[in-house]
């Protein structure tokens, strides 16, 4: 899991760790969001600090979330932007389940080799 860095853009992940990534990411959103809650997960019991607080959090997962989506992209030898698909409603159905079952591209590509 050397491509852990949610601030790299450059580069290519596979189907698995786009998953890997995903889950992880999901926890921790899940525990950020019971510590700002108060345990409960209901944001009625968030204080205005709390909230505000928890909004660097939120941009650090956001990039790390484009950035985990670009790499993938590059697996199959797309271009990142093609990750606005992911904006558009319906068509980003369609396109999750790319970047979750599509595979890579077999050895290096435009964007490098996988793993790296």
């Amino acid at each position: 899991m050397g491509n852990f860095n949610p601030f790299k853009f450059n580069g290519r992940i596979g189907r698995l760790e786009y998953i890997g990534y995903g889950i992880v990411w999901g926890v921790v959103v899940l525990v950020g969001k019971l510590i700002v809650t108060g345990g409960t997960g209901n944001e009625a019991n968030a204080s205005m600090g709390g909230t505000l607080a928890f909004l660097p959090f939120v941009v650090v997962v956001l990039i790390a979330t484009l950035s985990y989506g670009a790499r993938r992209l590059h697996d199959f030898n797309q271009s990142a932007w093609l990750y606005l698909l992911m904006f558009v409603p319906i068509v980003n159905f369609f396109m999750a389940l790319v970047l979750l079952f599509a595979p890579g591209t077999q050895g290096p590509n435009a964007y490098g080799v996988r793993g790296q």
